[in-house]
């Protein structure tokens, strides 16, 4: 592979990541058509990338203008010791936040999305410093159960 190629690559994949970096992140994410309806709605994070060897959990909290954060919910990613420290790819993450958002849905009734924070935290819930996790995409959908 030429080095125009490597490179035209790594601009892609950098392109591609929606965060690559320490701490909470904040994403903008649609709400969908008739969510306050549906039986289940999760939370979708697709082509992460993530410490090799590290358990955490990500944390997601939706943040709404003059409110505390509501905690949407949280799921967790097993450490690979095999891996060492060398980053690894899981395709996707599903985090079940129908209770949560369903409260919120009176304050949401307008909005067609809403901003969720999303960070890397330990066992005890303690946010994680120096952690770098991506994703290439989030998102909220409609469905049946995780």
């Amino acid at each position: 592979m030429g080095l125009i190629s490597w490179l035209a690559s790594v601009m892609i994949l950098a392109a591609l990541a929606v965060h690559a970096e320490e701490g909470p992140h904040r994403f903008s994410v649609d709400l969908p058509t008739g969510w306050q309806q549906a039986s289940h709605v999760r939370l979708v994070l697709e082509g992460l990338t993530v410490a090799g060897g590290q358990p955490f959990k990500l944390r997601a909290a939706a943040i709404i203008e003059g409110a505390d954060p509501v905690m949407l919910g949280s799921a967790g990613i097993v450490g690979d010791r095999s891996v060492g420290s060398a980053p690894r790819r899981l395709p996707t993450l599903l985090i079940d936040v129908t209770r949560p958002l369903g409260s919120l849905a009176d304050r949401l009734v307008t909005q067609p999305a809403i901003t969720i924070r999303i960070e890397a935290v330990d066992g005890r819930n303690v946010r994680m410093g120096g952690l770098d996790w991506s994703a290439q995409s989030v998102r909220l959908e409609r469905g049946g159960r995780n």
